[in-house]
């Protein structure tokens, strides 16, 4: 038996989430290499994921720690397979809560928000030429 109750903030599961699509490729985030490297906080934050947690805690001692679901809001690049991105996001991020947490998730809805162009990209890149 239990000697205690043992919570997960909302926001540990945002930043799982988080970790999971840093994981899974043609999502967008500030850690690409090459010519996405060096992007600004600012450009990076208007592509950042949302990320929404509801949670319903385990209410006996077989039910585990409880249920949750997420709506994750992201950005992908233009020319990407959509619906294989959302498949791979979804499955990750499953599979790292469950793995990390001890909850069960019931469901991940993804909407993709934006698509991020390499133009965009190209045009929000910090100036490299320093004058003088």
């Amino acid at each position: 038996m239990e000697k205690g109750k043992t919570t997960i903030n909302d926001s540990v599961f945002v930043e799982i989430a988080r970790e999971a699509m840093q994981k899974v490729e043609d999502v967008f985030r500030q850690e690409k290499k090459g010519a996405l490297q060096g992007l600004t906080r600012v450009f990076t934050e208007r592509f950042a994921p949302q990320i929404n947690v509801k949670k319903s805690e385990g209410t006996g001692p077989d039910n585990g720690f409880g249920t949750l679901s997420l709506d994750v809001k992201l950005s992908v690049f233009y020319g990407v397979n959509i619906p294989e991105v959302a498949r791979k996001a979804r499955e990750k991020i499953i599979s790292e809560i469950e793995t990390l947490t001890g909850y069960s998730v019931e469901k991940v809805d993804i909407e993709i928000e934006k698509i991020v162009k390499s133009e965009q990209i190209a045009e929000e890149k910090p100036e490299e030429k320093e004058e003088g």
